[in-house]
């Protein structure tokens, strides 16, 4: 509220007294503002911002898509017979392909030019650029995609995003401003939040009387009773219960419970492992099972110099057939065996008793409808 002097006059004496007076504010019950949403600060153009996130997605997600597409550049490269070409990929392939090594800032080694012919060049007739245009400029936000895209997706948002948060800002501010009883805890107004009211549709209606330029709508002083609804005027209270939504007093900076005992867990911290997120890849390892130790047997067959037959060798199994320089004997054909007529098979004695169940015949006056709806039926 403001403090303004006013004078006053008394009736007996022509002198003025100057005094402070309050000053009506308007705005001083104004239900609270909606709380904003945490978003990120970092406004970055849409383009830069999809490359972003693809570099992050294909780096920890698909680790093999980079190295696939970058020798699929090599092997171009070597069919170009291009060598500045050659000897930017062959780098580039040997960073990727080493094991444990992460890409760091974008447009260092990933957004070089594939050649040396594409290196964009300038030409002497063009205009060159005043040195106003340079200090309007607006400092250009650098990306940093070495995180996770959780963490990235925190910081750094698009243009398009950006306004669209706007846009949702202004009708929460809307809906707060239209709903804000919502915002009072469920309270009874009290007699200067209705005195509040009352201003704010005094606002309102000489705000419409100065838009209406004195004769351009038509406005009745009676108003219709069949335009009013047929119910007794109140308002749909739903208030907001503790299961589906959360207090609105805890504010982002107070700690609560669950916060809490994550931090004094001492379980390791929250996170996606992107191993589990793909299938391992399929590498050969060679066998280095220990043998078995050998039995008594084959202690005192040694012992004695008696040769045990492995199971690999032939001849061991009896069941195995006997080969000649390599080459196994052939089995004689089987002889066709003579065909004998199976026996008849005895389905025992039918039924003797009489089946009850009998399907009697068309009768005429049956048959002469047909005929008649067939007959019919041409016509």
């Amino acid at each position: 509220m403001d403090l303004i002097p006013s004078k006053s006059t008394s009736s007996t004496s022509t002198s003025t007294s100057t005094s402070l007076t309050k000053r009506a504010n308007e705005t001083a019950l104004m239900p609270p503002p909606p709380k904003r949403i945490k978003r990120p600060k970092n406004v970055i153009d849409e383009d830069e911002y999809t490359d972003a996130i693809s570099e992050i997605i294909a780096r920890d997600f698909f680790p093999g898509l980079l190295e696939t597409e970058t020798k699929q550049e090599y092997l171009d490269a070597l069919d170009s017979k291009d060598g500045a070409w050659i000897t930017s990929v062959e780098r580039r392939l040997r960073h990727v392909m080493t094991p444990g090594r992460r890409i760091g800032r974008r447009g260092t080694s990933i957004q070089t030019p594939s050649r040396a012919s594409e290196t964009p060049g300038g030409f002497t007739g063009d205009t060159p650029m005043s040195m106003a245009s340079d200090t309007t400029q607006t400092p250009k936000v650098q990306v940093d995609t070495n995180m996770s895209l959780t963490k990235f997706q925190s910081l750094y948002t698009s243009e398009d995003n950006e306004s669209f948060y706007k846009l949702l800002d202004k009708q929460n501010q809307k809906r707060a401003e239209k709903y804000a009883w919502m915002w009072t805890g469920n309270k009874v107004a009290s007699n200067m939040m209705l005195k509040q009211k009352e201003v704010e549709t005094k606002l309102l209606q000489s705000r419409e009387s100065l838009e209406d330029d004195g004769g351009k709508r038509n406005r009745l002083a009676i108003r219709n009773v069949a335009e009013r609804p047929a119910q007794p005027d109140s308002w749909k209270s739903k208030p907001n219960n503790g299961l589906m939504f959360r207090p609105d007093s805890v504010e982002d900076s107070i700690e609560t419970v669950a916060q809490r005992a994550q931090i004094d867990s001492r379980a390791a911290p929250k996170g996606v492992a992107y191993s589990n997120t793909r299938l391992p890849d399929l590498v050969l390892q060679e066998e280095t099972n220990i043998p078995a130790s050998p039995s008594m047997s084959a202690v005192r067959d040694a012992i004695a110099g008696k040769r045990r037959v492995a199971d690999s060798e032939s001849g061991f199994n009896g069941s195995e057939t006997p080969r000649v320089n390599g080459y196994a004997f052939v089995d004689d054909e089987p002889e066709d065996e003579p065909y004998t007529p199976s026996s008849i098979i005895d389905l025992g004695p039918g039924e003797t008793t009489k089946n009850p169940f009998k399907i009697k015949e068309q009768s005429r006056r049956e048959d002469l409808h047909h005929r008649m709806v067939e007959k019919n039926g041409q016509k």
